[in-house]
C-alpha cells in the first residue's frame, strides 16, 4: 500500500511538472507575441504612418549604417495585420535620408515624402510614389528648399495636396500656403494666421485646425477653414484657471461619430508647477460636448505622446515627467468611453532583458510614440536606446519596437 502511494505521488509530481513546463512555454509564447522588433544593428528610426484599406500598415523612417548614424537610408516597411512583412523598401541614396508622411492618392498609388537632413538642416526634399505593393512608379515631385538665415521652409502632404510653412521672426515673411497636386494654390495665410496650429485634420470640405489663438498667454482654439481660406466655424476654449500662462489644444483627432477630440493643456504662471490637463470632446461644428479634468488631476505631472480611438474607446498615452525614458517607471494609458467616463488605467513596463540589443547597456531608455490598431488588437511603436555619454554611440544604439498596448 505504501509503495502504491509513493508511485501515485511520483506520477502526480510528474504531471504537475509537465503542467508547469507547458505553462512556462505558453507564457513565453505570449510574451514573444506581444513585441515585434523592426530594427537591426545600427541607428533605426521608424514609426507608424498609415493604414491601407486592406488593413496593412505602413511604417516610415530610416536605418543608419552600424557605427555611423549620420549615414542613414530612408526606409519603408509594410506589415500585414498578422504582423508578417508584406514588403520593405530601403532607398539606395546615402546621407541622412528619411521617409516621412504617406498619402494614398486617388489613383491608388502611395505618395511619400523623402528628405535628406544632415545635422537637422534639410538640404534636399522630394515626393516619391509607390504602388501599394512597394514598387516605385518612377514619378517624383521635387520640393524646393528655400531656407535662409532668417527663415526656414517645411512641407507637409495630405489628400488635397501639398502645404508649405515658411517661418520667420519677421511676421511679414511668415506664411502658410496650401496647393493641390497640380500646383494650383488653394489659399495662403500670411503672418501667423487666425490660429497657432499644433496639428490639422483634412476633410473633404476644408481643414480643421487645433492649437491656440495667436499671441502670448492665448486661449486654446479649434477652427475649421474651407478650401478658399474662409473660416467656417471656430471655438475658443475657456480657461480652466483664472490665473494661467496660456493654453493650447494638442493631439487633435476626428472621432468615428463625426466629432473631434483633443488634449487641453493649460500652463501655470510658475512653469515648475503642474500643468492643468483635460480631455475635450467637440461636436462636428466645434461645440464643446464634454471636458474631463478629474482623471488627470489625480495623476502626477505628465507628458503626452499620443491618443487614439479603439473599439469605441478613447486612449491617452502618457508618462510621468520625472520618468525621462527610465525603465524603472511604466508608460501609462488612460481609457475613456465615448461619453468621457474613465474606464481604467493600464501600464506598460519592460525589463532590460526584453529590449533587443540593449542587454549590455548600463542605462537603457524606453519611450513611446504612436498607437494604432493591428488586426484585432491595439499596438504602439516604441523606441529604446543606450543612455551613453558618447552621442555617436547613443544614436547608434537606437531601436524601434512594436508592442501590444494593455487594455483595461
Amino acid at each position: 500500500m505504501a509503495e502504491m502511494m509513493m508511485k501515485m505521488l511520483k506520477s502526480m509530481k510528474r504531471a504537475l511538472l509537465l503542467c508547469l513546463c507547458l505553462a512556462m512555454l505558453a507564457g513565453s509564447a505570449l510574451a514573444a507575441n506581444e513585441m515585434m522588433d523592426i530594427s537591426s544593428d545600427g541607428y533605426d528610426s521608424i514609426g507608424y504612418a498609415y493604414t491601407l484599406p486592406d488593413g496593412r500598415l505602413i511604417f516610415t523612417g530610416c536605418h543608419g549604417e552600424p557605427g555611423n548614424y549620420m549615414d542613414s537610408r530612408a526606409r519603408i516597411l509594410c506589415l500585414n495585420p498578422d504582423r508578417t512583412v508584406s514588403w520593405e523598401y530601403i532607398h539606395p541614396a546615402k546621407g541622412s535620408w528619411d521617409f516621412g508622411g504617406v498619402v494614398l492618392m486617388k489613383d491608388g498609388t502611395l505618395c511619400v515624402r523623402l528628405s535628406n537632413t544632415p545635422y537637422q538642416q534639410t538640404v534636399e526634399e522630394k515626393l516619391v510614389f509607390f504602388t501599394q505593393d512597394g514598387q516605385l512608379t518612377g514619378r517624383e515631385i521635387p520640393l524646393e528648399v528655400k531656407d535662409k538665415a532668417d527663415t526656414f521652409v517645411r512641407y507637409g502632404i495630405c489628400d488635397f495636396g501639398i502645404y508649405t510653412y515658411c517661418f520667420s521672426d519677421d511676421d511679414a515673411k511668415t506664411y502658410t500656403e496650401y496647393a493641390d497636386w497640380d500646383g494650383n494654390v488653394l489659399f495662403r495665410l500670411n503672418g501667423r494666421g487666425p490660429i497657432a496650429v499644433e496639428n490639422r485634420i483634412q476633410e473633404e470640405d476644408g481643414l480643421v485646425m487645433f492649437g491656440s489663438e495667436p499671441g502670448r498667454q492665448a486661449a486654446a482654439k479649434i477652427l475649421k477653414m474651407d478650401w478658399q481660406g474662409n473660416t467656417v466655424w471656430e471655438t475658443t476654449v475657456p480657461f480652466m484657471n483664472e490665473v494661467n500662462n496660456g493654453a493650447l489644444l494638442r493631439y487633435g483627432m476626428k472621432t468615428s461619430d463625426g466629432g473631434y477630440l483633443a488634449m487641453l493643456l493649460e500652463r501655470p504662471i510658475d512653469l515648475s508647477q503642474k500643468w492643468t490637463e483635460a480631455l475635450v470632446k467637440f461636436s462636428s461644428t466645434g461645440r464643446i460636448l464634454w471636458q474631463k479634468t478629474e482623471s488627470f488631476d489625480r495623476l502626477p505631472a505628465s507628458q503626452f505622446f499620443s491618443m487614439t480611438e479603439y473599439n469605441g474607446k478613447y486612449v491617452v498615452q502618457f508618462e510621468d515627467k520625472e520618468r525621462f525614458g527610465s525603465l524603472k517607471m511604466p508608460i501609462r494609458f488612460l481609457w475613456f468611453d465615448g461619453d468621457g467616463n474613465e474606464l481604467g488605467l493600464t501600464e506598460l513596463k519592460v525589463r532590460k532583458e526584453e529590449l533587443p540589443r540593449q542587454e549590455k547597456s548600463k542605462k537603457p531608455q524606453f519611450d513611446g510614440g504612436s498607437m494604432f490598431a493591428m488586426g484585432n488588437e491595439l499596438w504602439g511603436d516604441f523606441w529604446s536606446e543606450n543612455d551613453n555619454d558618447n552621442h555617436e554611440k547613443r544614436m547608434a544604439s537606437m531601436d524601434c519596437l512594436l508592442m501590444r498596448i494593455p487594455e483595461p
